[in-house]
């Protein structure tokens, strides 16, 4: 059950960790990993008073361990205790030192929950390579992109009190499920809640004809609901050789073959209002999906016509559960961003739901009700072709 909850921790799907490893301490109450655990994901969800708490236990049960001490300074420095969070970094420290071979603790600055910390070794070619996070997961964003996302603060704002009034239509979607129903859920491992807020929200402002998925499943049954119970017309086509969800009796069209195997010209028939929303194998290489997206569709979109890409983490880096899985296309996104201009960014939901003051406004306006606790993770980049 650790194993499975710290997955989900690195996926960020912190409502889930939390639940699991809840599981586990209401049958093995003084499991040090599992209290550690929960308390980095406490500490992630904003709940720092429990999160500490749950980590000032984890050291007192596992005194000699390193990590525990390690996630406990980060905890105490986010909170700005810098006396206790310096020497909970001098008693890590002091741990590791006892091993010459592991190197020194990095300073406290730049100190990360052990949970954010990934590293994924791989040979192509003749060259070695590791692939490891440098922007985020307890580092500084990349200033470049965060500059760029700051800039439309006051969109993203008008977007969440968007989700704000629509507050009885997403409290109504159960916080469970088990997948095999039409309906979607919250509290699901392939569309988080930020997400399907959005898409809701999305759809009802811009009523769109088409929303064309590249990749469906559970965000095709929260644009289907969203349809039906908005009273929209718009039309769902579905782009994808094997949903892992069945979702072909909610869409007007199915597509079951991959991206690069589709006429790029089928694209020309979007308009402004549009939606085009891309959840593919988050691969560039030669002839993949991503590729034939970036290179032969994007550049080809009309005017107006709105773009969602899924699990886009910048400004920062892709997280940690994700290192090994050898994404890349966010990083043809970021050069799109950082050199032109082609694009209007609508809403970066992973930004929006880290950013203090936006984080804040969905929590206090939007998970209310049935919704609060809900953690406000989301992963998709909404943007618009400019004129």
């Amino acid at each position: 059950m650790v194993e499975i909850g710290f997955d989900r921790l690195r996926a960020h799907l912190l409502n889930q960790a939390e639940l699991i490893f809840l599981e586990a301490l209401s049958r093995e109450p003084d499991h040090a990993a599992a209290r550690r655990l929960v308390g980095v994901a406490r500490c992630k969800m904003g709940r720092f008073l429990e999160g500490l708490a749950d980590l000032r236990v984890a050291t007192n049960l596992a005194p000699e361990l390193e990590v525990a001490w390690n996630d406990l300074a980060v905890a105490l420095r986010e909170t700005g205790d810098a006396t206790a969070a310096t020497d909970a970094h001098d008693r890590a420290a002091a741990i590791r030192a006892r091993d010459p071979a592991a190197g020194p603790l990095p300073t406290l600055a730049a100190l990360a929950f052990a949970t954010d910390r990934a590293i994924h070794r791989f040979e192509l070619g003749d060259y070695p390579y590791v692939a490891t996070i440098r922007h985020g997961g307890g580092r500084p964003s990349h200033p470049k992109l965060t500059t760029i996302l700051e800039g439309g603060r006051g969109g993203y704002e008008g977007l969440i009190d968007e989700m704000a009034e629509l507050g009885d239509h997403l409290g109504a979607i159960p916080m469970g499920g088990d997948g095999t129903e039409s309906h979607p859920y919250w509290l699901n491992a392939w569309c988080p809640p930020l997400d399907g807020m959005a898409i809701t929200a999305m759809l009802k402002r811009h009523a769109p004809r088409l929303f064309v998925e590249v990749g469906s499943g559970v965000s095709t049954k929260f644009a289907r609901r969203a349809i039906r119970r908005l009273g929209l017309t718009t039309r769902i086509v579905s782009i994808d050789p094997e949903p892992r969800n069945e979702v072909d009796k909610l869409c007007d069209q199915v597509i079951r073959k991959p991206l690069e195997h589709c006429d790029p010209a089928m694209f020309d028939v979007l308009q402004a209002g549009d939606i085009v929303f891309l959840d593919s194998s988050h691969r560039a290489f030669q002839g993949s999906d991503v590729t034939v997206f970036f290179l032969e569709i994007l550049p080809r979109l009309k005017p107006g016509v709105i773009v969602q890409v899924h699990d886009i983490y910048l400004p920062d880096d892709y997280i940690s559960g994700h290192v090994d899985r050898m994404w890349n296309e966010q990083y043809l996104l970021a050069t799109a961003l950082l050199f032109g201009e082609a694009f209007e960014v609508l809403f970066p939901a992973w930004w929006a739901g880290r950013d203090p003051a936006l984080r804040a406004r969905i929590t206090e306006t939007v998970c209310i009700g049935p919704l609060a606790g809900l953690d406000p993770y989301g992963a998709s980049f909404w943007m618009r072709r400019r004129g």
